[in-house]
């Protein structure tokens, strides 16, 4: 695959729901530690009860997550899955397996970390979108 290019990251992290809030510089910021990966169709990103120290963005391809043999989604395009991992390192509740072959950003929770330590002004902005997502589910 061709390497995304700056402004590429930032398109894709513009869907991110924790990203809904932040501003086109946020995002460059947040893309600036974002790694590309493959995967190729069948095999598995992360699996289930691993620890979880990163976040994924589907860029292309589809992605299928899994617990227990059954299909709890299918994540595309545009779309991110492993959210969780920027908030908490505890053990990934699904299996996360390219259903084709996939093209990903990574961001790895301790790259966030320290990405927030140097802009503070982000921090708010991540909170924000979390606690609305927090209510969201709440709410049912």
């Amino acid at each position: 695959m061709v390497a995304l290019t700056p402004i590429d990251k930032v398109l894709c992290l513009q869907s991110v729901d924790v990203f809904k809030h932040a501003t086109t510089e946020m995002l460059a910021y947040i893309g600036s530690i974002a790694q590309e990966s493959d995967a190729e169709k069948g095999q598995v990103v992360f699996w289930e009860d691993d620890v979880s120290a990163a976040m994924y963005v589907v860029v292309s391809g589809r992605v299928q997550l899994h617990k227990a043999g059954r299909e709890v989604m299918t994540v595309t395009a545009g779309q991110s899955f492993g959210t969780w991992a920027l908030f908490d390192n505890q053990p990934r509740v699904m299996t996360a397996t390219a259903l084709e072959d996939v093209h990903l950003l990574k961001i790895r929770s301790e790259d966030f970390y320290d990405l927030l330590s140097d802009h503070d002004e982000i921090t708010p902005v991540i909170f924000r979108a979390v606690i609305e997502r927090v209510n969201t589910l709440i709410a049912g």
